[in-house]
C-alpha cells in the first residue's frame, strides 16, 4: 500500500500541479506532497506513489521508462523518430499517423509553402514555428491540412490498462475574428471545448497507440483530422497538460483510483 503521494512538477508553481495537489488531498487518505524538481531534501521511499508532472530530469526515484517517455515527448524530433521506428513493427493495427518530416533542409525546400520549420524542439503553443519560409532548423515538418484539432488525454493504471479519460476539441473563441487556422493556439483565438464534438473514428486508437509508443503513464495527445483522407494525425504528446474543469476532475479520479487499487 502506498503511504505517501508525491507530485513532482516541471515547475513547482504550476497551476495544474497546485490544483492536482488540492484535489487529491480530498480523494485519498495518504498525505499528498508537492516536491520541487531541484529538491535535495526529498528522500524517496518504495511506498511512495510518485506523479511525475512533465519532469525529465535524471532522478533515481523516477523509473527509466518514465524518464525516457518524458524526454521523448518533450523533444519533437525524438518523438517523430520513436514513432517512425514503432511504425516499422509488424502489427499494422498499431500504426501511428504522423505528418511527413525531415532534418534535411534540402528536402524541406521541395515542399514549398507547405513547410513547417521547428526552430525549437521543445517549443509549445506555437513557439519556435516558422511557416512557409525555409530557415535553419533541426526539424522540418510537411504541413498537413486539418479540418479539426483535438486533445486526447490518456491514463495507464498500475495494472497496465491504458485508456482515454478525456477528449476536447479546439474551437474558435467567441468574439474572435480573422483567426489563424494553421497555428491554433490560445493567442490566436482558439480554445479547447468538449461540447458538440464529433470524434473521428480513429481518434482514440491513434492517441493510445502514440501513448504506448513512448511508454508514458499519462498525458495528452494533440491530433488533427484531415477531412480528405478521413484520418487523424498525431502531432505531439504533452506530459504536463493544463488542468481545468472536467479535465482536472478526470485526472484526479484516475490517480485516486490507481492509488486505492494497489
Amino acid at each position: 500500500m502506498y503511504k505517501r503521494v508525491v507530485i513532482i512538477g516541471y515547475k513547482l508553481g504550476s497551476a495544474s500541479v497546485k490544483l492536482l495537489h488540492e484535489g487529491l488531498k480530498q480523494q485519498v487518505t495518504q498525505p499528498v506532497f508537492k516536491v520541487s524538481k531541484i529538491s535535495t531534501k526529498y528522500q524517496p521511499r518504495y511506498s511512495d506513489y510518485i506523479i511525475n508532472w512533465g519532469c525529465s530530469i535524471d532522478w533515481n526515484f523516477i523509473t527509466l521508462d518514465d524518464k525516457t517517455g518524458h524526454k521523448t515527448s518533450i523533444n519533437k524530433l525524438a518523438f517523430f523518430e520513436i514513432v517512425s521506428g514503432w511504425n516499422k513493427g509488424p502489427n499494422t493495427q498499431l500504426h501511428i499517423n504522423i505528418p511527413e518530416w525531415t532534418t534535411d533542409k534540402a528536402v524541406a525546400t521541395t515542399w514549398g509553402e507547405d513547410v513547417v520549420c521547428r526552430t525549437k524542439l521543445d517549443g509549445h503553443s506555437g513557439i519556435g514555428i516558422v511557416l512557409g519560409t525555409i530557415v535553419d532548423a533541426p526539424l522540418y515538418v510537411k504541413y498537413k491540412k486539418k479540418r479539426h484539432e483535438y486533445r486526447v488525454h490518456f491514463f495507464k493504471q498500475k495494472n497496465g490498462t491504458l485508456s482515454v479519460i478525456d477528449v476536447t476539441q479546439k474551437k474558435k473563441r467567441k468574439g474572435a475574428e480573422h483567426l489563424d487556422t494553421k497555428i491554433r493556439n490560445h493567442q490566436n483565438g482558439w480554445v479547447y471545448c468538449r461540447e458538440d464534438i464529433t470524434e473521428p473514428d480513429d481518434l482514440r486508437a491513434q492517441a493510445l497507440n502514440a501513448a504506448a509508443a513512448v511508454g508514458l503513464r499519462f498525458g495528452a495527445v494533440d491530433l488533427i483530422w484531415n477531412e480528405k483522407e478521413n484520418k487523424s494525425y498525431v502531432l505531439e504528446i504533452n506530459t504536463a497538460p493544463g488542468l481545468v474543469g472536467t479535465t482536472l476532475t478526470n485526472y484526479i479520479n484516475a490517480f485516486a483510483k490507481d492509488i486505492k487499487n494497489v
